[in-house]
């Protein structure tokens, strides 16, 4: 049996609400106790308000599928990340959310996964190329350590801004937006704290614009360039292209600028393009880091898990091939890749918690849940859920190979693993993302061995994403091909 793999130990149970709000000012994981991973429903009531932690996933499949609209996303997920989302969505409901599905879907018609390859493997070129100048400027034969979470947190923002905009990201913007983006995710779980403690929500939500205003600034100024280049009069046009006039770039964001809504006639504006643009980037970009960074930290600390890892992709290559890039094709015959992402989604996932309203007197499991309760379903602790996974913190990719899976792996994966939602608000990015990470994951295996970094290990904190505090290191070896 491998070791279970680090995470957060829950604190013991404290009855005062108060000392555990104080603990989750500096991460959401300090609201929970070792009894939250024990129990089907917890409840308090603080300050007038019912508070509601659901682990049952029959309670869970009733409040994100079978009765949505009376569970709609709570009014705390508007005003926690509207500085920087604006109503995007992610934070909205009824009308306003239907028509934007209807808008997005729309546009990820053309950004189907195999047009979007070739700009995922640009940006995986060119992270491979920025780890072996890493490694040949320090030591190019013996093992160099990388802070793997700074490689990852790059190549997932250069994947969505390839896709989105049709031009890398360069190195000297990235930085920038980074550090906008740290700030906005320690400021935001403060804010959410203090917030339930009823500080005033102007203030803090004002407080948090000021954090945003980099980013929603940096992507207002590309959407409009776009809008106002010599490109835009032939945007949406049929009629052959005035000269000199050249067609827009075939990306996203000409995909959401050129979306129709069948039913209403109407189009994103441009405020609207701003909204939406920034949720992309938060979603395709900082959760996928957030998985990719602790997928790669848990395979260089399994051996086993990288040696069959990478034996799947050199089969698939073969010998005489083993130095060509890998095809959209070859990505769907990866299955313990697909496997080993999957798992690591299951441990740690990067939204560890989704907050819901309930819009009228009911009964969740054993407990009356009045109208306008906060209903809180958390990924981190479900996933985690004693009695229900067999070890439920060891790391077993086992669990999502179809050939190892029991029919209680399976049940489970379809109730009690939900890293991207469940019903009709479930996130249309996942194939998108596992895409990413097979990618990510197999260019690495071939390429490098990975070993464990000398030093602590990732201090995991919950805030808007899951987030190490000091970082993730690996060490990385450099591998012939033929290897």
């Amino acid at each position: 049996m491998r070791p279970e793999p680090i995470y957060p130990k829950p604190a013991p149970y404290k009855k005062h609400f108060v000392w555990r709000l104080f603990k989750g000012l500096h991460s959401w994981f300090g609201l929970l106790s070792d009894v939250d991973f024990r129990i089907p429903i917890g409840s308090v009531q603080f300050k007038g308000l019912n508070l509601f932690l659901v682990n049952q996933p029959a309670a869970v499949k009733r409040l994100m599928v079978e009765e949505v609209e009376d569970f709609p996303k709570h009014p705390f997920t508007l005003w926690i990340l509207e500085p920087l989302i604006g109503r995007a969505i992610f934070s909205v409901n009824g009308p306003e959310w239907a028509r934007q599905r209807r808008l997005l879907d729309q546009a990820f018609q053309v950004a189907q996964l195999r047009k979007v390859l070739p700009q995922m493997a640009g940006a995986v070129d060119a992270m491979v190329e920025r780890l072996d100048a890493a490694i040949t400027q320090a030591q190019p034969t013996e093992p160099v350590t990388v802070e793997i979470d700074e490689a990852m947190t790059l190549v997932t923002a250069d994947v969505i801004v390839r896709t989105i905009l049709s031009r890398p990201l360069e190195g000297a913007e990235a930085a920038g937006i980074f550090e906008a983006f740290a700030r906005y995710q320690r400021r935001a779980g403060q804010a959410l704290m203090l917030r339930l403690l009823r500080l005033s929500e102007r203030r803090l939500q004002a407080y948090l614009g000021r954090h945003a205003g980099t980013i929603r600034g940096w992507i207002r100024a590309a959407i409009e360039v776009r809008l106002s280049g010599p490109e835009a009069a032939s945007a949406g046009s049929h009629n052959s292209e005035p000269a000199g006039i050249s067609s827009p770039p075939q990306d996203l964001l000409q995909a959401l600028i050129e979306a129709q809504d069948p039913e209403t006639g109407s189009r994103f504006s441009e405020e609207e393009l701003v909204d939406q643009v920034c949720f992309l980037f938060l979603a395709g970009h900082e959760t996928s880091a957030s998985a990719l960074g602790m997928a790669t930290y848990l395979v260089s600390c399994y051996p086993e898990v990288q040696q069959r890892l990478r034996a799947e992709v050199q089969q698939l290559l073969g010998s005489e091939n083993s130095d060509r890039p890998l095809s959209f094709d070859d990505l769907r015959q990866l299955p313990y890749a697909a496997a080993v992402f999957n798992e690591t989604l299951r441990l740690y996932p990067p939204v560890s918690f989704f907050i819901r309203e309930s819009q009228r007197d009911s009964e969740l499991v054993d407990r009356r849940c009045p109208m306008r309760s906060l209903v809180t379903i958390s990924p981190w602790v479900i996933q985690r859920q004693e009695g229900q996974w067999p070890q439920p913190h060891g790391f077993q990719p086992e669990r999502f190979l179809a050939e190892t899976a029991t029919p209680q792996d399976r049940q489970l994966a379809r109730e009690a693993w939900l890293p991207f939602g469940l019903g009709p608000r479930k996130c249309p990015g996942a194939a998108f993302a596992l895409q990413e990470a097979q990618l990510v994951l197999a260019e690495l295996v071939r390429r490098y061995d990975l070993l464990p970094a000398e030093g602590p290990p990732p201090d995991l904190v919950g805030r808007l994403t899951l987030r190490s505090r000091n970082g993730i290191r690996v060490r990385l070896r450099r591998l012939s091909l033929n290897h």
